[in-house]
């Protein structure tokens, strides 16, 4: 388990003064590196054999955004490894110590060469400290489109201020682009993504947005 603190600055908050999501993905995203940097056990092997965990689906629920200069802490804990994948629980909690965000998050080993997906040794996953699941709702990782015509909006060209230190487009910017389709996005209550392909600078991402009842994907 790993824990921080951090100060909801102007660069972590929307017109509205509170949140965006984006925002609410880096702090995740910062703590749960945070995490396997300092790992004692996975850390040291992420060096040796240049190695790396690549995101690929997250569930957020957001059940009140921090607002400005507001201090929050970070939780995050890995509750199921397996030797190709993990996943972890990460919660936002307000300076009232409630929960503000719960999300859920897996990612799969990767060789940072080839960017394959790798199999680590089951003696080191055995060497992993695993804790409980957080009590909230587990959606499906991956993500159904609906069987219905989508709304085709335009193409976006992939900018170099996406980019990552992996070299492909933060995962947190897809969150930005996304924003762009949403009326009211400080309204959102719940955001999953499913991560099926990196996508590099001068790339470009064609949205298309399946309008739903209470939601748009």
């Amino acid at each position: 388990m790993y824990e921080m603190e951090r100060n909801v600055n102007c660069s972590n908050i929307g017109a509205d003064g509170v949140m965006k999501n984006s925002a609410i993905i880096d702090f995740l995203q910062d703590c749960s590196v945070l995490h396997l940097d300092t790992h004692p056990v996975m850390s040291p092997f992420f060096e040796k054999e240049k190695c790396v965990m690549f995101l690929v689906s997250r569930q957020l629920d957001i059940i009140r955004r921090p607002g400005y200069q507001e201090k929050v802490k970070i939780k995050t804990w890995t509750y199921e490894l397996k030797r190709m994948y993990g996943y972890r629980n990460t919660v936002i909690y307000g300076e009232d110590g409630k929960p503000c965000i719960t999300a859920i998050a897996s990612g799969a080993f990767m060789d940072k060469t080839t960017q394959r997906p790798i199999k680590v040794p089951q003696e080191l996953v055995d060497r992993v400290t695993l804790y409980p699941k957080l009590d909230m709702e587990y959606l499906p990782r991956k993500i159904a489109l609906p069987d219905t015509e989508p709304q085709h909006v335009k193409n976006i060209n992939v900018l170099k201020c996406f980019i990552d230190m992996n070299r492909h487009v933060n995962n947190a910017r897809y969150i930005d682009i996304a924003d762009e389709f949403i009326n009211n996005e400080s309204s959102v209550k719940r955001i999953r993504v499913e991560y099926k392909k990196p996508l590099k600078h001068d790339d470009f991402v064609k949205a298309l947005i399946y309008p739903e009842d209470n939601s748009q994907i």
